[in-house]
């Protein structure tokens, strides 16, 4: 299992941690929907295509790796491709900070905030998928919870 917590105040910048030891560091962009994952000395971008209903596309070296996109207007999840499979990251309730990655029926984890009002978020998906995949969900999953609180803010 791993553990995230955001580094600083302001939330930009998340540590991914199994254990004592780093798994990877999440960013967001400044003013836009873009990202980085960083694992090790790897760094994978993620920058945003569209406007009404974008598209995520997660890159090693200017190749793609991964594609995440609302499936609906008004959808709280996410569908991601990769390595030729179609993946979904719903939320388990409505009003739950929990969500599940499913590939079919197949259930794969969930990721989900610990407590209220926490901020540290546990990662509990299986080992079968991929780092980068687990990354880019739970990056998207933060991508939707930042997106309710700013529509909550406003």
């Amino acid at each position: 299992m791993w553990h995230a917590h955001p580094v600083g105040w302001l939330a930009r910048t998340y540590a991914v941690e199994e254990g004592r030891h780093a798994v990877a560091t999440l960013e967001f962009g400044t003013w836009s929907e873009r990202g980085a994952l960083a694992m090790g000395a790897e760094r994978l971008e993620i920058v945003r295509e569209g406007v009404w209903n974008p598209k995520f596309h997660l890159q090693r070296a200017g190749e793609r790796v991964a594609t995440g996109m609302k499936p609906g207007a008004f959808a709280r999840g996410f569908t991601i491709l990769h390595g030729g499979e179609e993946y979904r990251i719903d939320p388990t309730s409505w009003v739950a900070r929990s969500h599940r990655l499913m590939r079919g029926r197949h259930d794969l984890g969930r990721i989900h905030v610990r407590g209220f009002l926490g901020r540290r978020i546990e990662i509990e998906l299986a080992d079968e998928v991929a780092p980068e995949l687990r990354l880019f969900a739970f990056w998207l999953v933060l991508l939707g919870m930042r997106r309710a609180s700013a529509a909550a803010a406003s």
